[in-house]
């Protein structure tokens, strides 16, 4: 848990709202329960719960969230994850419709300057508005904005009919082109997963629609997305050029993630000395073994009874050398890019790891049930779902620490409370070394945590207005986050394992995603 944290003032952002008239449209809810709340996020109260496979009526969306009316007359907003719109038993495409020809950011305007709504993936349909100076003007899911139009494939013919109930239609075979590849249970990664094919098996496809193919796998009917798929018989394609609208501008292209190395204007030994000139002030501690493991339950554990000690230069010197972690998949997740959400985890995929982590019975798993709340924070303030998981089970030892079970104050520095109040913290946010469990408390207290489900929440906005999105210090992977060279000394922790240790866990949950071809590292280059 060592912190040595600025509780600095964050100013609030403005939610930006990107509204949709989607009035009429008619939804089914795929998740076995779903909270209609007040409003579009989880801060807001819970209405009203709609269950499996009940219909209902989108009136709005706004971040990821629909305005829904249910059956009984109610309306409410609820996450769009778990709402797929239905479909005709025919649907129609239009000489106005072009399907995306690689991964691309969809901005709110038509230039780089202007902010990504969202990504949209190799083979999404989009409705094509208008078309000017190189930006095509689009509208998907119900929300407008533009992307690049060298990005778009050719329009397609006037008027496409395809019959999505046509079980006699004619069927192609395709094989896997990444790695591994999630095979689902329906068109899209809200469904669970069936199973994972392999690079090179090959696949019976019935039915494309919506970038997803029906396949048959195993005898049994499932579903993978038509970007990773390549026709049997026809050579594959090569990766396409890495344009400056693609989502990530890499300089390196290693397997399926993309790897930027970033030239540094000092040196590693400047950087070691410069770590080491904190050690006096306690700005770079160790625990007393050195460990050079992720196993953080046992360092947690270890860390409540031996304490720590002040780094040495050798210390300094292995966990800020890039060349000691990059050759293996555990100690390159410290340098992945954090400032983006990736889609691909269901709320049953983490649940099952959340649940996993302490018996229901013990009654001691403060993160059981919890995906949700993690999705909606990372989707929300759009930065990396596996970071933000992995750096709470970091800093929690798994949520068994007293500042994650959650801690009664009676009083907030020095004065009384009108009454108590249960307050939780789950990132180490202000826990000072030496006090961490007061301080932490406090911090807790000051921002309001006294849920789960806000304390998740505000943990995510805090540190990505302070860190992972701030245009002042750019701290956008782990690494960044724990070693900065600048003298204004903002670094997350003061444990110099802290990276490396949370790269462990991120490295043991990455794989929840389909496919690593949207992972971007970066990779400091010393001088």
């Amino acid at each position: 848990m060592r912190k040595k944290i600025a509780m600095a003032t964050l100013a609030i952002l403005p939610l930006t709202v990107a509204s949709a008239n989607a009035n009429g449209i008619v939804g089914v809810v795929t998740a076995s329960t779903l909270n209609v709340r007040s409003g579009p996020s989880t801060s807001y109260s819970i209405i009203s719960v709609a269950k499996k496979n009940e219909k209902v009526t989108i009136l709005d969306s706004s971040n990821g969230w629909y305005k829904v009316k249910l059956g009984s007359g109610k309306e409410g907003w609820a996450s769009g994850t778990y709402i797929t719109k239905t479909n005709d038993t025919t649907s129609t495409t239009s000489n106005n419709t072009k399907k995306v020809s690689t991964n691309v950011n969809m901005r709110s305007g038509a230039s780089t300057s202007y902010r990504v709504i969202t990504v949209l993936k190799k083979g999404q349909s989009v409705e094509v508005i208008s078309e000017s100076n190189g930006w095509t003007k689009i509208k998907f899911d119900g929300r407008i904005g533009y992307v690049s139009s060298q990005y778009l494939e050719k329009s397609q013919s006037n008027t496409t009919t395809t019959n999505n109930n046509n079980n006699n239609a004619p069927t192609t075979t395709k094989s896997v082109n990444t790695d591994v590849l999630n095979v689902r249970s329906g068109p899209g990664t809200n469904h669970g997963i069936v199973g994972k094919a392999k690079r090179g098996e090959k696949l019976q496809v019935l039915l494309e629609s919506n970038g997803w193919s029906k396949v048959n796998y195993a005898g049994k009917i499932s579903y993978v997305s038509s970007s990773y798929l390549t026709a049997v018989n026809q050579p594959s394609q090569p990766k396409p050029e890495v344009k400056p609208d693609t989502p990530s501008d890499n300089n390196q292209n290693t397997g399926e993630a993309n790897v930027n190395n970033n030239s540094l204007s000092y040196t590693l030994s400047d950087h070691v000395n410069r770590q080491f000139e904190r050690i006096s002030v306690g700005g770079n501690v160790i625990d007393s073994t050195k460990p050079r493991s992720s196993d953080v339950l046992t360092t947690f554990k270890m860390a409540q009874t031996r304490g720590f000690v002040n780094a040495d230069k050798s210390d300094l010197e292995y966990f800020l050398n890039p060349e000691n972690f990059r050759n293996s998949s555990k100690g390159m997740m410290q340098f992945l890019r954090l400032d983006r959400y990736r889609g691909g985890i269901s709320v049953s995929e983490l649940n099952s790891y959340l649940n996993s982590l302490v018996p229901a019975s013990s009654g001691s798993n403060v993160f059981y049930n919890q995906g949700e709340a993690f999705i909606n924070a990372a989707q929300k303030y759009n930065i990396d779902l596996v970071y933000l998981v992995s750096h709470a089970m970091w800093e929690t030892g798994y949520g068994r620490s007293t500042l994650a079970q959650g801690q009664t104050l009676t009083s907030y520095k020095g004065q009384a409370l009108d009454k108590p109040v249960k307050v939780y913290n789950f990132f180490g946010i202000g826990a000072i070394d030496g006090s961490a469990n007061l301080s932490g408390a406090e911090a807790s207290y000051s921002n309001g945590w006294t849920s789960i489900e806000s304390t998740i929440d505000g943990s995510a906005k805090w540190i990505a207005n302070g860190y992972i999105k701030s245009s002042k210090y750019n701290q956008n992977t782990v690494y960044k986050m724990k070693w900065n060279y600048d003298y204004t000394w903002h670094q997350y922790a003061t444990d110099v394992n802290w990276a490396n240790g949370i790269s462990g866990i991120m490295n043991n949950l990455i794989k929840m995603y389909d496919t690593g071809s949207d992972l971007t590292f970066e990779i400091p280059k010393y001088k």
